[in-house]
């Protein structure tokens, strides 16, 4: 009897509970104020409840921005939020852009709702949504939008044309983007003056209301020339920046690469076996790669074997891990600074650097000395990169960059484009740069090369912008996306032009081309330099250190090696009594590979020190295009949008 009683006062409580309530939009009325200037002023009740789950402190409405006309071209609308109210008070309310729609969140984050129903009003103006037809003008007004996550049970609007003017054709539709199907009821009031519609079902959620009211024309005033201006400049405001923008910041770098970019006029290159006095191998290196820090080992190798031959330091056993050892001999006048800082580094070891893991940090801290003492000593010497100019470049493109987004207002879409035709366009940028340099014609023919083939790049990315955002349905402007991508390129381009050589540098060049000829021809055209020195082991040594600063140390060794046979053959003692290097230990030495040992000498000196360093820490119209008779649907026209709550 207990258990029944029990049993029977539950179902009594179940029944007399009040069942829980769908969260929906009990109601949506808009009112739609068409003024003479063709601005609307919109104002939207809708009344939502609220039971906590998703309209947990208050809604938000999606508003598109952007219409295509009767052209197809895109436009640009405004929007601008009047005010905003929650039952009968103001409310606080933000907006945020996103990809060509303005969403206004309404409410506070701090502020929970109460369960019910609750009535929001948000009032707001929006120009651009009359469309002008040579019959007639319209408006064909989406007014709930299609894009809602809940369902509304009643939508209606009233709309209010200008002063003496009356609809002369109305349609409606409801329902999912694109149906035509006609779930309510539309009709003129005041002799057309005003028109109402309103739903004859409830909306699922993703359906709405749309309406056409056709209307004679000359009730819209039509625009001014400065509307006109104004509208093309939000129209195509990102587009303007970005290719107005390229175009500053290419005479930017024009102006810049004329004024301290170009470089000095080529010398007459003569094959030369010596350097003047001061250059060393290390420095022949900074000259030739225009800087240290791009290949510090090659420079650093260089500068051991300048110290070897010197009979300052000894090599050992290259086969595993190198050993530096100190000889303990004075260096006879000022070593380069190079050299002078390997050489302390060595003697801090307590004489013997041994190249390998657990030197690691002493590796680390040697080419870091290196690095400085060089770049210290010669910066701006032979070689001035002008930085200044470059990063001037980069903060106006960074300016416009920017501003172009800011005012272009991206879609998805469009980012990937602008990404990709980005990384595109960079590579084809430095293998333009890398294949004029290549170019065996004088340096202004280089440099015209360079840029013309640069400016077809440019127009082949705005191209494949255009092309990009057609395949993708974009609506971002290509004029954008090959702007920005343009203006990526034009960096990286004069990132390489900027820098030039000084008067000096312009000499050391020349000198140092010099010597890599001599040190690569074949041994006949040496032989027939006039003044040149025979080969000889000494010879071979003195220029050993300049081939490795130059990458040409294997044809300098073969060559020697080659000399070597041939002397050797010829009872000559130079070559019978030379077993190799007094400076040089390795296992691997054979006198009779001597091509090959020393020839690859500077790469297992590098590769030794790169491999002993630590290892890195992880870290349309609405009315049949004009035409009357039903040529619209749900979701077309201006308006629009969506929302949710939050």
């Amino acid at each position: 009897m207990l258990a029944r009683a029990l049993a029977l006062v539950l179902i009594l409580v179940a029944a007399l509970a009040p069942a829980r309530a769908a969260e929906e939009i009990l109601d949506y009325a808009a009112r739609i104020g068409v003024g003479t200037d063709g601005v609307l002023d919109v104002t939207e009740t809708i009344i939502v409840n609220s039971e906590g789950e998703r309209i947990r402190r208050g809604i938000y409405r999606d508003f598109p921005l952007r219409f295509i006309d009767q052209t197809g071209d895109i436009k640009e609308v405004s929007f601008d939020v009047v005010s905003v109210t929650r039952d009968g008070r103001e409310e606080p309310y933000r907006l945020e852009f996103g990809s060509g729609i303005v969403r206004v969140y309404v409410g506070s984050a701090d502020v929970l709702l109460f369960p019910g129903e609750h009535t929001y009003e948000i009032r707001y103006t929006t120009d651009r949504q009359i469309r002008a037809f040579d019959t007639h003008d319209e408006l064909y007004w989406n007014v709930t939008g299609n894009a809602w996550d809940f369902p509304i049970r009643r939508a209606s609007a009233l709309v209010i044309l200008p002063d003496g003017a009356r609809a002369n054709d109305l349609a409606v539709y409801t329902g999912g983007f694109g149906s035509t199907a006609s779930n309510a009821v539309i009709q003129p009031l005041q002799g057309g003056a005003r028109v109402t519609a309103t739903t004859t079902r409830a909306l699922g959620p993703r359906e709405g209301l749309t309406i056409a009211v056709g209307f004679p024309k000359g009730f819209i005033a039509a625009p001014t020339s400065a509307q006109l201006w104004a509208w093309f400049w939000r129209d195509h405001a990102g587009s303007i920046i970005a290719l107005g923008g390229l175009l500053i910041a290419g005479v930017y770098y024009l102006r810049s690469w004329l004024r301290v970019g170009r470089d000095p006029a080529r010398g007459v290159m003569v094959p030369r076996w010596d350097m003047p006095a001061g250059v060393s191998p290390a420095l022949v290196h900074y000259i030739d790669r225009k800087g240290i820090s791009g290949d510090p080992w090659r420079a650093i190798s260089a500068a051991v074997l300048s110290l070897a031959v010197k009979g300052l330091v000894t090599l050992e056993d290259l086969a595993s891990d190198v050993v530096i050892k100190a000889t303990g001999k004075k260096p006879v006048g000022a070593l380069p600074v190079g050299e002078r800082q390997v050489l302390a580094q060595v003697e801090a070891a307590d004489g013997a650097l041994a190249v390998d893991k657990a030197n690691g940090k002493r590796i680390v801290a040697l080419q870091s000395a290196f690095t400085t003492a060089m770049t210290k000593e010669h910066r701006d010497a032979y070689y001035k990169h002008n930085t200044g100019y470059i990063i001037g470049g980069v903060i106006l493109s960074a300016v416009i960059v920017f501003a172009a987004v800011i005012f272009g207002r991206f879609d998805e879409n469009g980012i990937v484009g602008l990404v990709g035709l980005a990384v595109v366009g960079v590579a084809l940028t430095v293998l333009t740069v890398r294949w004029g340099r290549a170019r065996p014609t004088g340096l202004g023919g280089r440099i015209l090369l360079i840029i013309s083939s640069a400016v077809i790049g440019f127009f082949a990315v705005a191209i494949g912008g255009a092309m990009l955002l057609a395949l993708t349905d974009s609506t971002t402007s290509p004029f954008l996306i090959g702007g920005l991508a343009a203006l990526l390129m034009l960096n990286v381009l004069f990132f390489f032009l900027m820098g030039a050589p000084t008067e000096i540098g312009r000499d050391r060049m020349d000198e140092i081309e010099g010597l890599r000829t001599y040190l690569t021809v074949a041994e006949e055209d040496r032989m027939n330099m006039q003044g040149a020195p025979e080969m000889s082991p000494r010879h071979y040594e003195t220029l050993l250190p300049y081939a490795v600063a130059l990458n040409v140390e294997k044809p300098w060794s073969r060559a020697f090696q080659n000399w070597l046979v041939t002397a050797a053959a010829a009872g000559a003692a130079a070559a019978t009594g030379y077993y190799g290097p007094g400076w040089y230990r390795g296992r691997d030495f054979s006198p009779d590979r001597i091509g090959d040992s020393l020839g690859g000498l500077a790469g297992s000196l590098a590769d030794s020190m790169t491999a002993s360093l630590p290892a890195p820490q992880a870290s349309s119209s609405g009315l049949s295009g004009g035409s009357f008779g039903g040529g619209g649907f749900s979701g077309g026209g201006g308006g629009g949008g969506g929302g949710g709550g939050w």
